[in-house]
């Protein structure tokens, strides 16, 4: 993976844009300590996110980075600063900054898709869990169900619940928050087959891609009018598309772990929810970067490139006397 200079730098312009975007005040309250905004606040959550550290390690990481330069701090924080306002912050606002990364994007693609995934909640190491002869983990995880923009790869909603449950009761809060955007597929598995949710994606203008169970079953017997439509109507060779959903998660998790450190479960929904906004913010900056690089070596290959179309070789050849 190719480094990026100045990534920080990056992520506050992002942050504050994002800010704006979504009408963030600059302080929740008019009687309050003014030391902190909250655009340094959200900037501060997402870039210990983004490095992977606790609240302490973080803090003490600030003291020999230019992180404070790039967002105005006179002063580094407590780390119990970052925790209290992390633990008032509403996952309300955090979501409507997930989906606004979306115009971060020039293009967006033709295909979404929904999945769910586990984030593990239990810190014991293997050889312990091996040595007492525990089966399966003490804690349980989080459910995390996200639709996503398969062309930009981001995650633009999501629904986070403290038990595993069906997929279909989670769908139709998502999908309200995107079905007035402008794709044409949308991709999901077996597990999100109902009469309701291909209803919602056909009424929406969509072509839904969500796979059937017993998909072998003839038209005629598979129940549910939209069901039959989607079963006759299925392209197998667009469902492959599924599979990026399944890469996103595993850059998710590859990048920011597939543990939560927070212990309750408000602050783990947080903490989630500023793993997926930093994931989103990155991507951004790296497509960005890739274009202006592309552009830059185009532009270098007009200017080096040797103008062999407006030479005449005939010119210079002498023609034999007759």
């Amino acid at each position: 993976m190719e480094v990026i200079q100045k990534k920080f730098k990056k992520f506050s312009v992002i942050v504050e844009r994002l800010c704006a975007q979504a009408g963030i005040p600059k302080y929740f309250r008019y009687v309050q300590k003014k030391t902190y905004n909250n655009q340094q606040h959200l900037f501060l959550l997402v870039a210990k996110e983004h490095s992977n550290y606790g609240y302490r390690m973080f803090v003490e990481s600030l003291y020999d980075s230019k992180i404070p330069k790039y967002i105005g701090l006179k002063l580094i924080p407590h780390f119990t600063t970052l925790q209290k306002f992390a633990q008032r912050l509403e996952a309300k606002l955090l979501d409507k900054l997930i989906f606004l990364t979306q115009h971060l994007f020039k293009e967006r693609g033709t295909f979404f898709g929904v999945d769910s995934t586990g984030m593990e909640l239990d810190h014991a190491s293997a050889h312990y869990c091996k040595r007492i002869d525990r089966e399966r983990p003490v804690k349980g995880f989080v459910n995390l169900n996200a639709l996503s923009d398969l062309h930009n790869k981001i995650i633009i909603a999501t629904k986070i619940r403290k038990k595993r449950r069906h997929d279909c009761s989670d769908f139709l809060p998502m999908w309200n928050k995107v079905k007035n955007l402008d794709f044409d597929y949308f991709v999901a598995d077996k597990g999100y087959d109902s009469e309701t949710n291909h209803k919602a994606v056909f009424q929406a203008g969509k072509q839904s891609l969500i796979s059937l169970k017993r998909m072998n079953l003839p038209i005629h017997k598979t129940k549910g009018e939209y069901r039959k439509k989607a079963k006759r109507e299925f392209e197998y060779g667009l469902y492959t598309q599924r599979e990026i959903t399944e890469s996103i998660f595993s850059s998710l998790k590859r990048k920011y772990g597939s543990k939560l450190r927070a212990r309750k479960y408000k602050t783990q929904k947080i903490e989630l929810l500023f793993k997926v906004l930093s994931y989103n913010i990155e991507r951004a900056v790296r497509v960005a970067v890739y274009i202006i690089k592309s552009y830059l070596v185009f532009l270098q290959s007009l200017y080096f490139q040797k103008p062999y179309k407006s030479l005449n070789f005939n010119s210079n050849i002498k023609k034999r006397p007759s």
